[in-house]
């Protein structure tokens, strides 16, 4: 029998605020454990190990275990795979320990509109600032919304993969270099392809303007990797942009960032 999504959300709610808690300091400690499919027990391989906001670029392996090193301090583990909701587990400090075995965690699979309301809650709770964009994404049906866990699963190229959207194969920015990429002409997809000198202005190249929470200076666009970006909202023309993402004549496009600041966009020109 599958776990009430009731007890996933009472879970979820304990480490609310143990989420937000600064890592100890001190030395570093091993925490092992072993991820499972929670309905048939199976392990969970390819699941990515965070440390708060951030992943340890470790996954589980094939039998669903996983080794990182943490520091001693109190924090909070998420476990996440798409198709699954992220587990949370908040691990207490001891700063005695050198290895901490967390047993098994159980993993539910996405399967009910519950399921996909958890997956959100998880997000909102290890990142704040994503309340914002699934209000967005509730609200603004005509844009392009990726999460976390929709990057997790597509990786490659940020802005090629925005470019394969419709609505957004004409999309310009500005590289580091200073000069305007606007994709090659066999990339912008079937309707430039049978008609390379569109006349409507859906379809005309147009400059976007780009939004972040980042922190440190504004980077153009051809430096964001997309290790970094933790969730893309976008808009093909301005009838459809949240009003405190205007100012682009065509796209807009918000980059939520694992190492977030405050919103601001990059200046164009």
């Amino acid at each position: 029998m599958r776990p009430s999504t009731a007890g996933v959300m009472l879970a979820m709610t304990l480490v609310l605020t143990a989420v937000g808690a600064a890592p100890g300091q001190g030395g570093s400690r091993t925490i092992k454990g072993t991820v499972v499919d929670s309905a048939n027990h199976k392990p969970v391989s390819q699941a990515v190990i965070h440390l708060g906001r951030m992943t340890t670029g470790q996954r589980t392996g094939d039998d669903g275990t996983f080794r990182v090193s943490a520091p001693q301090g109190s924090l909070v583990m998420m476990v996440r795979r798409s198709g699954y909701v992220p587990a949370l587990i908040a691990i207490h400090e001891d700063t005695a320990a050198r290895e901490t075995d967390l047993g098994t965690t159980s993993m539910l699979q996405i399967k009910t509109d519950d399921d996909r309301a958890a997956v959100q809650n998880v997000d909102v709770i290890v990142y704040p600032e994503l309340a914002q964009f699934y209000d967005h994404k509730a609200r603004y049906r005509q844009g392009l919304f990726l999460t976390p866990d929709d990057l997790q699963r597509v990786g490659g190229n940020l802005f090629t993969l925005i470019r394969q959207k419709p609505n957004f194969h004409f999309i310009c920015f500005e590289t580091r270099k200073g000069d305007w990429d606007c994709g090659q002409q066999a990339s912008r997809g079937r309707t430039s392809i049978m008609n390379p000198n569109p006349s409507s202005a859906e379809q005309e190249p147009c400059e976007l303007e780009v939004w972040t929470d980042a922190l440190g200076p504004q980077r153009t666009l051809d430096e964001f990797q997309m290790d970094d970006v933790l969730a893309i909202e976008a808009y093909p023309h301005p009838g459809v942009t949240p009003p405190e993402f205007t100012g682009s004549p065509c796209a807009a496009i918000m980059l939520w960032m694992k190492q977030s600041g405050p919103v601001t966009a990059r200046p164009r020109g």
